[in-house]
């Protein structure tokens, strides 16, 4: 018989814990045990173990005048000024980084610059950037950890990546050249959907979620799956990976991607010049038909690559996070579901397919999620 872990126990009740006090500004021990099904003495436990790694912040609450026993009850909330996580973006040839407090406030963000020579230098450039920005952004903060988000597979005996969009990157050791360029952090690489799907934890705990695909669709196209609580990678750490399964027309990445959703709307000429997400955007808010035409043929195609998926995975739940679907998620994700139930023939029960919300994108909100984990694996014994 397998023995309970009672490390794991904790460490899975904090991180209940951090997720609440996420999604609300300030809880009691007591609305935090409700919210999560935790005892209130392990709560109260695992609080004080937050306090002493001054990342809480604490207020009264305030009374309506009848007298209380015990405890004073006080209002928690998680501190930004004193830790912080870094998300460093290299899954496109513009490269991006995102500091955050532990509180997930966005303390500062920044992009590198067109780039004006090789790929490689103009990660040098980026990184050195970065380097000269952080300690005054920082402003005192710790930093807890670097998120690396990168395009293809990333094998860590190696130290590399493996993707067909930018070969560039697959020459570099990735550790080992942010180390050298950036500082020795604690370093956390993976590829961007594989972070993106971390996301959607929530929804993967619950009991009707046996098995869920995320399915990324932007400057490239890729997925994930988690069964059952556990991400599935594969031989090759491939595995969900849609945009490489072959269509009519090749592989769906080259009818998906952004580049073909700006062809697809005449955006494409012979200027040489990749598409930006604010060149298409602008079509959008002046010729809205037109928009539509196009968002409901990239659907067809869509829905074309899920049949396969469907058929292999059989998953529970999708979440379809499209770039360019924009004000017209909504139609986007019902023309989908139109799609597969015509190509299913009404035989197939179809799972349950929302769209990723748009707020904060899904990569840094599960980027997030994996720094956090490892951090509290550090702290909880």
């Amino acid at each position: 018989m397998k023995t309970i872990d009672q490390s794991a126990i904790r460490k899975q009740n904090m991180r209940k814990i951090l997720a609440q006090l996420i999604r609300h500004p300030q809880m009691t021990r007591q609305a935090l045990t409700e919210a999560t099904g935790v005892s209130l003495m392990t709560v109260t436990n695992l609080i004080d173990v937050l306090r002493e790694q001054q990342v809480l912040a604490f207020s009264p609450v305030q009374r309506d005048g009848r007298k209380c026993y015990g405890r004073k009850a006080e209002n928690i909330s998680l501190r930004g000024d004193g830790h912080a996580w870094l998300i460093l973006d290299l899954s496109g040839r513009r490269f991006r980084y995102t500091l955050m407090g532990f509180d997930l406030t966005v303390v500062r963000t920044g992009a590198s610059e067109e780039a004006a020579g090789g790929y490689v230098e103009s990660l040098y450039a980026f990184l050195r950037r970065v380097r000269g920005e952080l300690d005054a952004a920082l402003d005192g903060r710790a930093l807890l950890g670097v998120g690396v988000v990168t395009p293809g597979p990333y094998e860590i005996a190696r130290d590399r990546i493996t993707n067909q969009r930018l070969p560039e990157l697959n020459a570099l050791r990735i550790k080992q050249t942010l180390t050298e360029q950036l500082g020795p952090f604690e370093y956390y690489v993976d590829e961007d959907v594989k972070f993106a799907v971390r996301a959607f934890d929530a929804l993967t705990q619950q009991n009707t979620c046996e098995l869920l695909y995320y399915l990324y669709i932007g400057e490239g196209v890729g997925g994930a799956a988690v069964h059952n609580g556990n991400l599935l990678r594969g031989l090759n750490a491939t595995a969900g990976d849609a945009g490489q399964l072959l269509g009519p027309h090749g592989i769906y990445e080259n009818d998906l991607s952004q580049q073909a959703f700006a062809a697809r709307l005449g955006l494409c000429g012979d200027t040489g010049r990749d598409v930006q997400a604010t060149d298409i955007a602008q079509v959008a808010a002046q010729s809205p038909e037109r928009y539509r035409q196009a968002l409901c043929q990239s659907a067809q195609s869509a829905a074309d690559m899920l049949h396969g998926v469907l058929w292999l995975l059989d998953p529970t739940h999708i979440v379809i996070d499209c770039r360019y679907a924009g004000p017209f998620g909504e139609m986007y994700i019902e023309q989908v579901c139109e799609a597969l139930r015509r190509q299913s023939g009404g035989d197939r029960q179809l799972p349950c397919i929302v769209a990723a919300p748009q707020e904060m994108s899904s990569v840094l909100r599960g980027a997030i999620i994996v720094l956090q984990r490892e951090w509290i694996e550090h702290i909880v014994s």
